[in-house]
């Protein structure tokens, strides 16, 4: 192992006394409802929880969408390891949830460890993974080289950095290299990304462009019963979609709304700002409703603000366009290949480098459209006819089919890994 730079020696002796840190900010995290009190100990490393025989293996997502791209490579490992089971950690509530309901007893769910000296050791000591994968971007220095100090495999699958996450690496280019290289390698989903590791002295041997993982899966499931039962409400009305959007884009959504009229369903990518979506409703004189008080779309309604969890398809397969959130504001837009491979137009704001390869593409299809402002939003509406629609509707299908590209390369490193 190559010498760490100073900085990351300074993070890894500051780890050794950040324990009663990290307990009064989980604290303050459970008072503010962001955790779960009684799985707080898991934070921890909880021993009660034991190590299942035969292979382990560590895989760490962030939040939902990390942890939705991952299902298909998932299924893969279970299908193709022998003996095969799964560690998932993440760090959200709402991830969870949505891991904690996948139905295999091979797929264990921990909330992820602090990354501190004591709870890194402590937590490779009781599961003893036999290779370590993480999906898309979070970097840990301590567990990371304690990994190292084991001679676990450890990989990084999906991996895409956000504009103030590339420019903090290149301010400390020493610093970001020597952690990159812990990694026995990194997959990425496009080209730019590979280009940008490269550009900071990653080897080329570690980066393997393979497509993004969300490509594998195939288009998100829906109750049909429900469906019926919205468009029944719905009637001959004006229904669009904003899906996953973030703080600063919603006040544009519902201006362009406001000018339009019909109704629109927003999902909020946290749910927890559902009631900040209220409050703009309210100040626009917008009549909302909201999903987890009253399920049922009431005909008075004009904006339908979806706060629950795993129910995309369902918005997506009511609307035949949809803004595609974190792309008026630099979080680098969602992924547009689910509104696609649904028959959804998608619209976006100028912020999609997470996903600029695809989104390129569906522009030059003429099925996703960038806008910068409401009266966008509301030309390009006035400018698709139903007609037109249908015909593009059929093109965004035919160009989202699934590739398995990403499940393919991540799964055949975790074989070879594992010696199979």
């Amino acid at each position: 192992m190559n010498k760490a730079p100073t900085k990351v020696k300074l993070y890894l002796i500051l780890s050794l006394i950040l324990d009663p840190f990290y307990f009064i900010y989980q604290n303050i995290a459970i008072l503010r409802n962001k955790e779960e009190k009684n799985r707080s100990a898991e934070r921890w490393v909880n021993q009660k929880v034991k190590r299942p025989a035969g292979h382990l293996i560590w895989l760490h997502v962030a939040s939902v969408g990390e942890a939705l791209s991952a299902f298909p490579l998932i299924e893969k490992i279970l299908a193709e390891v022998p003996e095969p089971n799964i560690l998932v950690t993440s760090t959200t509530k709402t991830s969870a949830k949505l891991i904690k309901d996948y139905d295999d007893d091979r797929v264990i769910h921990q909330m992820s460890p602090y990354d501190t000296f004591f709870v890194s050791k402590r937590f490779l000591d009781h599961w003893k993974p036999d290779l370590a994968c993480r999906v898309e971007s979070e970097i840990w220095p301590r567990i990371l080289i304690e990994i190292e100090k084991r001679n676990i495999p450890n990989y990084l699958f999906n991996a895409r950095f956000s504009k103030k996450t590339v420019k903090r690496m290149k301010s400390d280019l020493t610093s970001s290299k020597y952690l990159l290289s812990l990694f026995d390698q990194i997959h990425v989903p496009e080209k730019h990304t590979e280009q940008f590791l490269l550009g900071i002295g990653v080897k080329s041997s570690s980066v393997l462009v393979t497509g993004s993982l969300k490509d594998s899966r195939g288009s998100l499931s829906f109750d049909s019963n429900l469906m019926k039962e919205f468009n029944q409400v719905i009637a001959n009305r004006n229904v669009w979609l904003a899906a996953s959007t973030h703080r600063g884009e919603d006040e544009i959504i519902l201006q362009a709304h406001n000018k339009m009229g019909g109704i629109l369903i927003i999902v909020p990518r946290h749910t927890e700002r559902a009631g900040e979506i209220v409050s703009l409703c309210s100040s626009m004189e917008l009549n909302c409703q909201l999903r987890s008080e009253f399920s049922h779309l009431k005909k008075d309604t004009e904006v339908y603000i979806a706060d629950t969890m795993g129910e995309m398809g369902l918005w997506y397969s009511l609307v035949k366009i949809a803004f595609i959130g974190g792309s008026l504001v630099e979080r680098g837009g969602h992924n547009p290949m689910e509104a696609a491979q649904l028959g959804v137009i998608s619209l976006h704001g100028p912020h999609v480098y997470n996903s600029s390869a695809k989104y390129d593409k569906f522009k030059s299809e003429g099925i996703s459209y960038e806008i910068s402002n409401a009266q966008d939003i509301v030309e390009r509406f006035g400018s698709l006819s139903a007609t037109v629609l249908e015909v593009k509707a059929q093109t965004a299908k035919n160009i989202s089919r699934v590739d398995m590209l990403a499940v393919e390369e991540s799964s055949k490193a975790i074989k070879k890994a594992l010696g199979i």
